[in-house]
């Protein structure tokens, strides 16, 4: 009961609708001994980014009641850029938007310039949804706060010890490492606390630490979110700090944490406020986006080289020319993203019921998956290309590859600059792929024979078949070889189906009695080698418009197509020569 009349009482002093009586007096208990700077982020957290900045505002009204020096930064104009500078300085940061800690399902260790920081726009302008991770390293090397500044991170992942919707929670121990690990890099960037709420808003900790109400220990353990289950250890991250955990219950629901130097006290945070005295600041969200354009980097196509496999990865070159080299700048890093294009790689859209009276979706609008996260990595940088290793997606089919390029500090170059770079299609083959060449359509007469040429290319991971290859025998006399093993073959086979449908028997009939003469392809077809091959067929003997449907046999595996390979299609259209007349000469009567 304590904690909802608390959170009523909250929300009408947000309103303004007992504020006016008490606010003087609120004013009045804050040391008047500098000006607090309040730095409010919303970073790109999808559907719910839009309650988040409500609650941003909010809260950012709530600090003006306290300090002149207010700066907010919200999707999608909260990029790195922004954000660094107007931290500069700051005594109070609060944070919403997704979190990415360590530990994680991501990554066998901890890794510093993407996890435990923030995730922010990789430009300005952009959607609610695409989002680049800046991690504790980029935060302790770019970032000076105030002296015994607070940091209050509020609805994240990892950062309170717990994990994402979805997956398991983990440990105890495991929670206690996100909760040091979190705040480790905020302290390096001068945070005496740092504060971790996975549901509730940031107001309490707000006024707690702008109205000079004594200990920031103290203010957390007796939040109205608090579950009355608190206990610290020593910090391991952050020497001489002490983390502090408040449970929903002893050993699970990890929802609150504080890592903090002991005997913080409000009036360390505002005694060295560095903010302004003359107005809330204002921040360009663009503030210097870095640009290779301008520098007069001329990008050509990219190439790639090595197997577009799933599961496996590219080496993706861009070669670039420039006037002066020297202005070229010594790091440029880059992030792939994949988009499916077939419907067969989006995941399948679950039936909310469970059961099986909901027809599937067959695919005929899919929406289109966009990677969300923006992982640069550094490219290796020669006297005319940039170049990068470019994991490829799991799941075979077709892709859209999206490259964005990125300066040493993970921030995206401008639009110029990634106008010069093209997106790809490209078809992620699997482990027993095929890729064919052939006519998308012929036409013939009935019954005609004719060979079809096609072109073959191994695109999985074993041979097709096997080489002739010699036998070592024992005898009494010793070891000969003259026997040999038989050479094995993939063949491309052929079957016919009629256009006509169920209505016409006589094309039904004709397709079924037509017929394609197997052709070999060079025994023990080597991974991504090519081949031709000559498909002789005959066609149906009633005119109409058929299918010659082609598929690949393997001796190791049989059809392709039953392995999920896509059948190659040819339209093959069936109709009588037309009758040719001939002329009689003038003066001469026909018989």
């Amino acid at each position: 009961m304590r904690r909802i009349v608390v959170g009523v009482i909250g929300s009408l002093l947000i309103a303004g609708l007992i504020a006016p009586a008490i606010a003087p007096a609120i004013a009045a208990a804050s040391p008047a001994t500098g000006v607090a700077k309040v730095v409010i982020i919303v970073g790109p957290a999808g559907s719910a980014t839009g309650g988040y900045r409500a609650e941003a505002r909010q809260a950012a009204t709530l600090a003006r009641r306290y300090t002149t020096d207010v700066t907010e930064l919200y999707s999608p104009n909260a990029t790195w850029p922004a954000v660094k500078s107007a931290l500069q300085g700051a005594s109070l940061v609060v944070y919403m938007g997704h979190g990415n800690g360590w530990p994680s399902p991501y990554r066998d260790k901890l890794y510093p310039p993407t996890q435990n920081g923030f995730g922010l726009n990789p430009a300005p302008g952009g959607d609610d949804s695409t989002h680049q991770y800046f991690g504790e390293s980029k935060i302790a090397a770019s970032v000076r706060l105030a002296p015994d500044a607070v940091v209050l991170l509020n609805h994240l992942c990892y950062a309170s010890g717990n994990s994402e919707p979805g997956l398991a929670e983990g440990s105890l121990a495991t929670a206690q490492q996100r909760i040091d690990n979190f705040a480790a890099g905020f302290v390096a960037a001068g945070a005496s606390a740092v504060v971790a709420e996975a549901y509730a808003s940031p107001n309490h900790m707000i006024r707690s630490v702008l109205g000079g109400r004594g200990s920031i220990e103290k203010a957390w353990r007796n939040a109205p979110s608090s579950n009355g289950h608190a206990f610290g250890f020593e910090s391991a991250r952050s020497p001489g700090y002490v983390a502090e955990m408040d449970p929903e219950r002893t050993t699970s629901g990890f929802t609150r944490s504080i890592v903090l130097k002991a005997g913080l006290a409000s009036s360390d945070v505002l005694r060295h406020g560095r903010g302004r005295s003359g107005g809330t600041a204002r921040i360009d969200p663009a503030v210097v986006v870095p640009s290779l354009a301008a520098r007069g980097v001329t990008i050509a196509s990219p190439s790639i080289s090595g197997a577009t496999a799933a599961g496996g990865r590219i080496y993706y070159r861009l070669p670039f020319t420039m006037a002066d080299r020297k202005k070229f700048p010594s790091v440029v890093q880059a992030s792939a993203r994949w988009d499916p294009l077939d419907p067969a790689t989006a995941a399948p859209t679950p039936d909310p019921s469970g059961g099986t009276d909901i027809p599937p979706n067959f695919g005929l609008v899919v929406p289109e998956r966009l990677g969300d996260v923006v992982a640069p990595a550094k490219m290796a940088i020669a006297r005319s290309r940039i170049s990068i290793y470019v994991a490829t997606p799991a799941k075979p089919g077709r892709y859209r590859l999206t490259v964005t390029l990125h300066d040493g500090e993970g921030v995206a170059y401008d639009a110029a600059t990634q106008a010069m770079v093209p997106t790809l299609i490209v078809r992620v083959t699997g482990d027993h792929d095929a890729g064919v060449v052939a006519p998308a359509q012929v036409q013939m007469t009935p019954g005609q024979a004719d060979t079809l040429s096609v072109w073959i290319a191994n695109l999985g991971k074993e041979a097709w078949g096997r080489k002739a290859r010699p036998i070592s025998r024992s005898s009494d006399t010793g070891v000969r070889q003259s026997d040999i093993d038989d050479a094995t073959h993939a063949r491309v086979t052929g079957t016919w189906l009629a256009l006509g449908g169920l209505d016409d028997p006589v094309q039904l009939a004709a397709a079924a009695a037509a017929s394609v003469t197997p052709a070999e392809l060079p025994a023990g077809l080597e991974p991504r080698a090519v081949a031709k091959a000559d498909v002789v067929y005959f066609a149906p003997s009633a005119p109409g418009d058929y299918l010659l449907i082609l598929d690949i046999l393997t001796p190791e595996l049989g059809s392709l197509s039953a392995l999920g390979v896509d059948p190659t299609i040819v339209r093959v259209h069936v109709a009588a020569r037309a009758a040719t007349s001939t002329a009689v000469p003038s003066g001469v009567q026909a018989p």
